[in-house]
């Protein structure tokens, strides 16, 4: 993916914050839902927030935020990104 590419998550979706760091995603349109981790509720936060995020601004927030190593940030957010959109839950322009 390139990076310059804005990411937007989209309108069809309902996130919830769950107490533990966790949450939830509902796609209205298919009716199906989706646990998050702590770190990819963040980052599906970030989304919602922004409207509209590079990959690269969600890379340096991850590492910003969280203890990981560049290789393992990047490879995750790759994923996460590849997985939501395979889904349907953002686009990318």
């Amino acid at each position: 993916m390139s990076e310059a590419k804005k990411i937007k998550a989209e309108k069809s979706v309902v996130f919830t914050d769950l107490d533990d760091g966790s949450g939830v995603l509902l796609h209205l349109e298919s009716k199906f839902y989706y646990s998050l981790n702590p770190t990819a509720s963040f980052i599906w936060r970030l989304l919602e927030e922004k409207e509209e995020l590079s990959r690269d601004k969600i890379l340096q927030e991850v590492m910003e935020n969280f203890e990981v190593e560049p290789e393992q940030a990047e490879k995750d957010v790759d994923e996460f990104i590849e997985n939501l959109l395979k889904e349907g839950l953002i686009s990318i322009d």
